[in-house]
């Protein structure tokens, strides 16, 4: 009987511990494909829609040029906070913005149990294709950062 109301008890409780969670900063394991494929997966299919809507942006650019923002993004899609953090020059900052707003964010995913992620989005010109992602720690609110750095030569 004990063995039976145990197995009832893991059967009950034990879908509610799926998901994937990001260890705290200093834990001594890096975060990557392999250890959050969830929330890596999820940055690189975000990175690929603002790299497709900046292609498609008809402004006027130079090599080298680029923009970064910060902003929270919020698992009801809406992005808050946004702020600029590498500053190209008025134009084309406010273009990059456009680019941002203009990109409806994913839905989180199954498994991703946060309410709300942190972002860093660079946007820029080289003579190179490149989506760069990675997650990193802020020191101002504790919180992990998700960098996206778009690279475009269109």
């Amino acid at each position: 009987m004990k063995k039976f109301l145990l197995l009832l008890i893991c059967i009950i409780f034990c879908p509610l511990a799926f998901g994937e969670d990001l260890l705290p900063s200093g834990h001594g394991i890096d975060i990557t494909r392999e250890t959050n494929p969830i929330y890596w997966g999820y940055m690189e299919d975000y990175g690929a829609k603002l790299k497709e809507a900046l292609e498609a942006k008809k402004m006027f650019r130079l090599r080298g040029m680029g923009a970064s923002y910060r902003f929270f993004l919020t698992r009801d899609g809406k992005i808050k906070d946004m702020e600029i953090s590498t500053y190209q020059n008025e134009y084309f900052n406010k273009k990059v913005k456009e680019v941002i707003l203009s990109v409806e964010p994913l839905p989180f995913r199954e498994g991703m149990n946060v309410d709300e992620m942190q972002f860093s989005v660079y946007l820029g010109y080289e003579r190179y294709d490149e989506i760069d992602v990675g997650i990193g720690s802020s020191f101002r609110n504790n919180k992990k950062i998700f960098h996206i750095s778009v690279t475009t030569r269109k």
